[in-house]
């Protein structure tokens, strides 16, 4: 997916840090994590990355042996925004409430990160009319009126504003998480991990290395998003980044699962420690 959650990966690619690894990598399109596992699942890729909700919701109910080898990105606060028209058409979050809202893939991040941000703020997800559509499209459908919120991570922002969408709350801060909260994860299938451990650690050496460089210099991340997103030069400067883990963090993970039960998303505990696969030591 076009999102900045895969700067590193982009950037160790281009760098041809994977290469240095004895590793040859190259991306296949996916509009979602769900349609990334999708893909996963049917050999098309040896790894996907996907949103951690999706994974988890893959895991519990779908019954998949996943095992996730990194993780992508945290989102911090003001990384990504619910967004309305300008105009006060929804003016407070409990206007919320029987309107059509956007997300990019049933119980994935965006869905429950909305969820969230929903009953803290005590309003009827049930009233709630969703559609599904891609971050990219997300915008212009909001724009047009065809629906009346998105939440729209980097880099869909700023441009958004361009279009006279507003933010109304930060999901992060307005959904009650302190600090971050994990929205990726690259993940393998549990029988390809048993047969490729090398290539998995060779992959996360040069992961790690292109987050390291990603999380010191903003502008590695903002040239790629430029290049590969197509997103404004100017706009870019001005996005706000994703945080990068250098490695996965079992605690953090197990807040999504977590979570997720207590909606009745799963109906099972998900032991998160026991699906990652640690990095090698630095």
């Amino acid at each position: 997916m076009p999102v900045l959650d895969t700067g590193p990966l982009r950037h160790a690619i281009a760098r041809g840090y994977f290469t240095e690894q004895g590793l040859s990598v190259s991306l296949v399109d996916a509009d979602s994590g769900q349609v990334g596992i999708t893909k996963l699942m049917a050999g098309d890729a040896d790894i996907a990355y996907a949103g951690d909700v999706a994974i988890i919701s893959a895991i519990a109910t779908s019954g998949l042996d996943l095992k996730v080898i990194a993780q992508a990105a945290m989102a911090g606060p003001e990384s990504m925004w619910i967004m309305v028209r300008d105009g006060g058409s929804v003016p407070t979050v409990a206007d919320l409430a029987g309107k059509r809202i956007a997300h990019n893939g049933n119980n994935g991040v965006s869905h429950m990160l909305t969820r969230t941000v929903l009953a803290t703020h005590k309003v009827d997800a049930s009233t709630v009319q969703w559609t599904t559509a891609k971050f990219q499209d997300m915008p212009g459908l909001l724009a047009r009126g065809e629906v009346d919120a998105a939440l729209l991570p980097e880099p869909y922002v700023r441009p958004a504003t361009k279009l006279h969408l507003t933010p109304l709350i930060d999901p992060i801060k307005g959904g009650g998480f302190e600090g971050a909260i994990p929205i990726g994860s690259y993940v393998v299938k549990a029988g390809w991990a048993h047969q490729h451990p090398a290539e998995i650690a060779a992959f996360q050496r040069a992961l790690r290395r292109a987050a390291s460089e990603a999380t010191s210099r903003p502008d590695i991340v903002q040239q790629i998003a430029v290049r590969e997103m197509k997103v404004d030069a100017g706009d870019a400067l001005c996005m706000k980044m994703p945080i990068y883990p250098l490695s996965p963090s079992a605690v953090q993970l197990q807040r999504w699962a977590d979570l997720m039960r207590s909606y009745g998303v799963i109906d099972q505990q998900i032991t998160m420690a026991e699906r990652i696969i640690a990095p090698p030591p630095k």
